[in-house]
Order: C-alpha cells, then sequence, then structure tokens
C-alpha cells in the first residue's frame, strides 16, 4: 500500500500498541509475536547494547554472553561496540540492535517495520541473510525491493483494500512505490 494506507497501523495493532477500531484478531496456538518499530521504542538508550538483548531474553530462554555477542555480530555490531550505550548509536546501529534482539529465543512471528531503513547496503545485506532462514513466520512493510526479493515472500497483502494475493516478482513495483 502507499503512504498513509495503514500498513504500520496494522503492525502495531498485531503488536499489541494500538487498539483496533474495529473488529478484531487472535494468533494461533503459541504464537509468539516480536515487533520492530522504525523508531526503535524498546532500546533502552542508558544501557549497553549487551544489557539491552540481555534484557529481551525470556526467562525460560538460557543464552550464554557469547551467544548474545554472536547474535550481534551476526548484525555487524562486535568488539568493544557491545560495551557502547544503545544511545549513542546511529539509526543504523540502532536498528541492528533491534532486529537483533528478535532474535533471542521468544518470538516466532517477527512484526517489521521498514527494517532496512537507515541502513547500508552490507547492513542490508546482512540483515536479510540473518532473516532468510528465519524458522518463524514474518509479516512485513518493506519499501526496499531487494530486500523484498531476497526474503522470498509468499502472500501479499493490499492496503487498505486488504485483498490478499500469492507474491510474485510483478509486486515489486507497488513495493517501490509505497
Amino acid at each position: 500500500g502507499l503512504n498513509g494506507a495503514g500498513k504500520t497501523t496494522l503492525l502495531r495493532i498485531l503488536a499489541g500498541e494500538t487498539d483496533a477500531d474495529l473488529g478484531f484478531f487472535e494468533f494461533g496456538y503459541q504464537v509468539s509475536a516480536g515487533y520492530y518499530a522504525q523508531e526503535h521504542d524498546n532500546l533502552d538508550g542508558s544501557s549497553s547494547l549487551l544489557d539491552n538483548i540481555r534484557a529481551d531474553v525470556p526467562p525460560n530462554v538460557t543464552l550464554t554472553e557469547t551467544e548474545l555477542r554472536g547474535l550481534l555480530g551476526m548484525m555487524g555490531l562486535s568488539g568493544e561496540k557491545v560495551f557502547q550505550e544503545a544511545g549513542s548509536l546511529s539509526g543504523g546501529e540502532k536498528t541492528k540492535l533491534a532486529l537483533a534482539m528478535l532474535m533471542t529465543g521468544r518470538n516466532n512471528l517477527l512484526l517489521l517495520d521498514e527494517p532496512t531503513n537507515n541502513l547500508d547496503p552490507p547492513s542490508r545485506q546482512a540483515v536479510a541473510d540473518a532473516l532468510v532462514d528465519w524458522p518463524g513466520a514474518i509479516i512485513l512493510v518493506s519499501h526496499d525491493e531487494e530486500f523484498v526479493r531476497e526474503l522470498e515472500p509468499t502472500k501479499v497483502l493490499l492496503m487498505p483494500d486488504g485483498d490478499v494475493d500469492y507474491f510474485s516478482d510483478d509486486w515489486l513495483d507497488l513495493v517501490s512505490m509505497s
């Protein structure tokens, strides 16, 4: 959909961040959604990258510091950078941290709102590489044609009409316009 069609609003409703004006939805059995917001609302700017990702690990999951640093490293955040305060990061680095936090183990549905904004080409590729093998489902809003092509979506929801169709490369023109 074009700007203003309700794409971000739909994701915010699915994430429980906004109430729907009309209707309702219900996730299937044991669906756990993780939401990536364009604004990086979920980051604690006064805590380190490592502390931010550690705080996002669910109680029933055990990840070592090495595993947490591996998730950050997968997004290009490594070395002494992991001890830096999140508030001092660039927009692209905040994006990488927020996406790494989604992968700590509790989510089997990712709600991604423009995850490649503020990212340089190598970073976009790193995010695509990390998400292409994601074992769960992804609901994605993106204007990045190449990123969408790499993730190989199966369906498309046309906003604001609500029509659902199987995804094909024919939809990529709308991706770049929206």
